[in-house]
């Protein structure tokens, strides 16, 4: 299951990446929804941060974060703010997003099934006025897209075939003074892995995952500033992740099983990967960060 070897920076590499991202996603979309941890169409894990009291809003923590940061910016014309999602799934949280505030958002997925089901999606809710999904890849965006007041990615950056381009990217995007903001598995220090067994486990999620790009938080942040962007604020989600469910217990149990098999397919590829990242997350390897940067 190991991943193909990508020699960043290349455009081989950003090509051959985003095509394994692409049909990760374009097999398993429809799979990840019906048997993700909520029911509110998004992808991502709940989170059951200060104050969340139902499934509901555990879904919905990062994109009340997000909302939360968009209040205290000004478009600076008077005109709706610009919101961007890098990597956005089937546009949920740019939908519910829009249900909260006056905003003109954009959805950018590798994925054409995403894109099916997202405009579905928009449509669905009344919002196409509002919000709308493109297919593109966002180390390498569709032009037009800007000026963003903020964009943001949602356990959509680990997929970066090259973490400089995804920032470079982001810079042409967001105007001076906007923000970016990514939740993400990020590695911890070096100093919380220094277990013998650490990197054979974060190889495993990244393998499973398609993570090309687990870096660090230090790593991010010396690529943001490369590309024009100071860091602003890191919030640690780990401990409010469900990492100790029965189910997950179980998914321990067939991987300790199975796990050594060569069995191929996009979905089991996902199991080994979730069951290595479920690891790494208990014992402190990866962390579940939200970081936060503003252009300069």
């Amino acid at each position: 299951m190991k991943l193909p070897e990508i020699k960043t920076g290349s455009a081989a590499a950003l090509e051959l990446g985003a095509e394994e991202v692409r049909r990760y996603y374009d097999d398993n979309t429809r799979l990840f929804l019906s048997l993700g941890q909520g029911s509110e169409g998004t992808i991502r894990r709940a989170v059951w941060g200060p104050g969340v009291s139902s499934r509901q809003q555990a879904m919905r923590y990062v994109d009340s974060l997000i909302v939360e940061r968009l209040r205290g910016l000004d478009s600076g014309n008077g005109l709706p703010l610009r919101v961007a999602d890098l990597g956005c799934g089937v546009c949920a949280s740019l939908c519910f997003i829009a249900q909260q505030l006056p905003v003109a958002g954009t959805g950018v997925t590798i994925s054409s099934a995403q894109v099916e089901l997202a405009r579905q999606r928009i449509a669905g809710l009344g919002l196409s006025s509002q919000v709308r999904c493109v297919q593109g890849d966002f180390c390498n965006l569709p032009a037009g897209l800007g000026p963003i007041d903020l964009a943001f990615g949602i356990e959509s950056f680990i997929h970066a075939p090259d973490g400089a381009a995804f920032f470079q990217q982001a810079a042409r995007l967001i105007r001076p003074g906007g923000l970016l903001m990514v939740c993400d598995d990020l590695l911890a220090p070096a100093a919380a892995r220094q277990h013998p067994d650490a990197e054979r486990w974060v190889q495993r999620f990244r393998d499973g995952w398609k993570g090309f790009n687990v870096i660090s938080e230090q790593d991010a942040h010396q690529l943001a500033r490369q590309a024009g962007f100071e860091p602003v604020e890191t919030l640690d989600l780990t401990p409010y992740l469900e990492i100790r469910r029965p189910r997950d217990y179980a998914m321990g149990a067939l991987m300790r099983c199975l796990g050594w098999l060569p069995i191929s397919g996009s979905y089991w590829s996902m199991l080994y990967g979730g069951h290595a990242l479920q690891l790494a997350l208990k014992r402190g390897w990866i962390q579940h960060l939200v970081v936060i940067w503003r252009r300069s």
